[in-house]
């Protein structure tokens, strides 16, 4: 994942925030989605405790198309 440092204008339009974001243009098109930081927390406290057996069997069942599948298939709906 790419990091951009904001301003501190940004920064303070950013600071306090509870729910995600729409990052926009001056014209209203969406560029991307800010979500906050849940304050307090640290990223291990984030992590999901899911026993190893089970991501075993997930991992099993999964039904995934390749990705070079998803390209081809953006590129035509362009």
């Amino acid at each position: 994942m790419s990091r951009l440092t904001v301003d501190s204008v940004t920064l303070a339009k950013l600071q306090g925030l509870s729910e995600p974001v729409d990052f926009c243009d001056e014209q209203g098109h969406i560029l991307g989605h800010f979500i906050p930081y849940p304050g307090g927390l640290s990223a291990a406290d984030l992590e999901l405790d899911i026993p190893e057996d089970e991501l075993d069997r997930r991992a099993a069942n999964f039904r995934g198309r390749p990705l070079a599948d998803l390209v081809a298939e953006w590129e035509r709906r362009k």
